[in-house]
C-alpha cells in the first residue's frame, strides 16, 4: 500500500511538468519571413481593429456618425490624463466638430492615420507606410541618424529599429494641429511617441504607443490595437478628400474661420 500510494503521488506530480512542457513548445514566439535584407517582413495592405477610434479613442456609443461602438476605446485605462485647461478644450472642442481638421481634408498624424487602411513597403533604408486616408505618407528611417532640427510636420518624423520582431519608431517634431480623433482629443507641438509594431503571425500586428506631451498632459499613456493583414491586397484605396474641396478658402492654421464666441481661447 505504502509502495503504491508514493507511485501515486510520483504519478500526480508528474502531469503538471509534462503540461508545462507542451506549453512551453506551444509559447515559442512567431518566426516571420525576412526580406532580401533580413527584416522581418511586414509589407503588404493592412486594416486596422481600433474600435471606432476615428470618432473618439475613449469608450462611447455607436451610430451612424459615431462609428462602432466601444466599450474599452484604445487608451490603456480607459482615460486620457490631460491638464485640467486642457479637459476644458477638449469639452470646446467636442462640441464644435466642425473645427476636427480631419474633416477639413488635413494630415491625421499619427496614430490617427493608422485607424483606416494603409500600405507598407519596405527597403534597406526606410520603410514607407502609405495611407488610405488623405493621400498621407510617412517614410520610418532605419539609419539610425537622429530627428532632424528646426522640423515640424502634421506626420511628425519617425526613425525606427528592429527589436526581434518588434518595429520600435520613434516619433518626434509633430506640429500642433493634428488631433488623435473626431471627438476633439489634442495634443501639443511637444507630443513624443514611441510606437511598437509586434509581429504575432503572418497575418496580424499588435500596435502598441506611448504618448508624452509635457505641455497638455499630466502623465505619459498609451493606446493599443490590432492590426490584420488584408486576405485580398489590393492597391490603397484612395480617399480624394482634397479633389474638388471647396472649404480651403476658409481654413486658417488648420481650423475651421468660425466666430469668435466657438472658441475657448
Amino acid at each position: 500500500m505504502k509502495f503504491g500510494f508514493l507511485s501515486l503521488v510520483a504519478g500526480m506530480c508528474m502531469v503538471p511538468l509534462f503540461g508545462q512542457s507542451q506549453s512551453a513548445k506551444t509559447a515559442q514566439p512567431y518566426t516571420p519571413a525576412r526580406t532580401a535584407d533580413g527584416q522581418p517582413d511586414i509589407e503588404g495592405t493592412w486594416n486596422s481593429r481600433a474600435g471606432g477610434s476615428a470618432y473618439s479613442v475613449l469608450p462611447h456609443a455607436g451610430g451612424f456618425f459615431l462609428g462602432a461602438e466601444s466599450k474599452t476605446g484604445i487608451v490603456e485605462g480607459g482615460v486620457l490624463p490631460y491638464q485640467p485647461w486642457a479637459a476644458k478644450e477638449v469639452a470646446n472642442l467636442t462640441d464644435h466638430m466642425e473645427l476636427d481638421p480631419t474633416g477639413h481634408c488635413h494630415f491625421e498624424g499619427i496614430p490617427h492615420a493608422l485607424y483606416f487602411g494603409f500600405q507598407i513597403i519596405q527597403t534597406p533604408k526606410f520603410i514607407a507606410v502609405l495611407h488610405d486616408n488623405m493621400h498621407a505618407r510617412r517614410l520610418i528611417y532605419l539609419d539610425g541618424k537622429p530627428h532632424p532640427k528646426g522640423y515640424s510636420a502634421w506626420m511628425g518624423d519617425s526613425r525606427g529599429h528592429w527589436e526581434g520582431n518588434t518595429l520600435v519608431v520613434d516619433v518626434a517634431d509633430n506640429n500642433d494641429k493634428s488631433v488623435f480623433d473626431m471627438a476633439g482629443h489634442f495634443h501639443s507641438d511637444a507630443l513624443h511617441v514611441v510606437e511598437r509594431f509586434t509581429i504575432v503571425d503572418k497575418d496580424t500586428i499588435n500596435y502598441e504607443a506611448t504618448f508624452d506631451d509635457p505641455k497638455v498632459f499630466t502623465a505619459p499613456f498609451k493606446m493599443k490595437f490590432e492590426m490584420k493583414k488584408a486576405a485580398n491586397p489590393q492597391e490603397p484605396f484612395e480617399s480624394d478628400c482634397f479633389g474638388g474641396e471647396r472649404d480651403q478658402e476658409h481654413i486658417v492654421n488648420g481650423l475651421a474661420t468660425l466666430k469668435e464666441h466657438y472658441y475657448s481661447k
